[in-house]
């Protein structure tokens, strides 16, 4: 009876956490499991992964089924690093900063500073990105002023002047199709990346100051190694810095795919394991991101194949954020109007600016109104986005500093615990 009690206690301790988790119990798994983690300790473990779960289940059911990434979604996303990245540091603070020097956490810990690194990249090209969309937005604004703002003078009806200068300001929407090679866009934008006032050689902020640096940050971001791939990482804390790697890498993917950065969602990152509790609803953003991706792909190659290479409005520059699709969307439908316009106008080889019909003159209005509310659409969501992605680069900041922290504090024990015990007595010092 009393050779029993440790073979039952430690099947009850390993199937209590291994097994809500549904992952396999291998020796290697149980040799690196914690036996000093109580049952606090493993409920706020688990914590961390049902709250994941929760907020990445509650995005999937938010998206609409036509548009995936619109300004909204990326409002809840980030929000959910937020929160997620609130309850992976009490997991931290609840198991203790020596559990991080401890294999394989210590592996896993250096991967997430290092996917932090890069997701403040990331988010120095995003912050780069929404401020070119300011300059798109008013482009598109300008053209629909152009057409709804008129003179008194004119009788309220536009005429070829109008017509021209609302087509100068919708090229200067898309930019990628001029002639010219796009070699320096928004230059004096690009000038101030954004480091939000954090002085630091270990962020690469700078590299990411022009559009192609983003690229090779989203392409920097694969998912992190899976838990079959770390033995005993579905334990403890490993779990958790595997659980926070993974949905950083996600958001950060999925902010690239959404803004017209040129990192744009080209490749899906690596499935995330089955075991994990979020797993599926991730699974499941990824597959509709990459499926409006590739719709979008196919739509542009059809525009492109009707329209061919002449037309100025055939090529999109932006990325999947469904805000921006629908001010380019209208933009294209004002502008193919307008050329319509134009063509027959130089039919009738009249060079005097003259009114168009009534008819032309309401299809214009209608259109640069459809132009108008799209550009308020997008105004009224992207001052919000832009202070959220301050708050997650702030956040991001301190939670590596916190991992950083614990790592130290971890090394010094280490190195303290030898000293101590190799070092002579203090002498007595006795006063009479």
């Amino acid at each position: 009876m009393a050779a029993a009690e440790p073979a039952t206690t430690t099947t009850t301790t390993g199937m209590g956490f291994l097994g809500l988790l549904s992952f396999r119990r291998t020796a290697t798994a149980v040799a690196s499991f914690d036996p000093a983690q109580d049952g606090a300790e493993l409920a706020v473990l688990d914590a961390l992964q049902a709250h994941v779960a929760d907020r990445l289940a509650a995005l999937s059911s938010f998206c609409p089924a036509g548009a995936v990434l619109s300004l909204g979604f990326l409002s809840k996303l980030l929000d959910a690093v937020v929160t997620s990245d609130a309850a992976f540091r009490e997991a931290l603070l609840a198991v203790g900063a020596a559990a991080v020097s401890r294999h394989p956490a210590d592996r896993l810990a250096a991967d997430l500073l290092d996917r932090a690194v890069r997701a403040l990249d990331v988010l120095n090209a995003v912050s780069l990105a929404l401020a070119s969309l300011r300059g798109s937005h008013r482009a598109a604004l300008a053209a629909a002023d152009c057409l709804l703002l008129l003179p008194a003078g004119n009788g309220g009806k536009p005429h070829r002047a109008h017509f021209a200068r609302a087509r100068r300001a919708i090229s200067r929407l898309f930019p990628a199709a001029a002639a010219a090679p796009p070699s320096t866009p928004c230059s004096s934008r690009a000038a101030r990346a954004l480091s939000f006032s954090v002085s630091s050689k270990n962020w690469s902020s700078s590299s990411s100051s022009t559009g192609g640096a983003g690229r090779h940050v989203a392409a920097a971001l694969p998912m992190p190694q899976g838990l079959t791939a770390a033995p005993g990482a579905g334990c403890g804390l490993g779990l958790a810095l595997y659980t926070m790697s993974s949905v950083l890498a996600f958001a950060m993917w999925a902010l690239t795919a959404a803004v017209p950065c040129p990192a744009s969602a080209s490749a899906a990152p690596l499935a995330p394991p089955k075991q994990a509790q979020w797993a599926a609803p991730m699974a499941l953003l990824q597959d509709r991101i990459v499926e409006e991706s590739r719709k979008k792909d196919n739509n542009n190659n059809n525009n492109n194949s009707k329209k061919g290479s002449s037309s100025s409005s055939s090529s999109s520059s932006s990325g999947l954020l469904a805000e921006m699709q629908a001010v380019e969307r209208a933009a294209r439908e004002l502008n193919s109007l307008l050329e319509e316009i134009a063509e027959e106008e130089e039919d009738d080889g009249d060079d005097e600016p003259a009114a168009v019909g009534e008819d032309r003159a309401a299809d214009v209005v209608e259109r640069a109104e459809a132009l108008a509310g799209a550009c308020r659409a997008l105004e009224d969501g992207l001052a919000p986005l832009e202070r959220q992605v301050r708050a997650v680069f702030h956040r991001v900041v301190a939670s590596r500093g916190e991992v950083v922290r614990c790592i130290e504090q971890s090394a010094r024990s280490t190195a303290a615990g030898p000293a101590s015990a190799g070092a002579p007595a203090p002498p007595q010092h006795h006063s009479f």
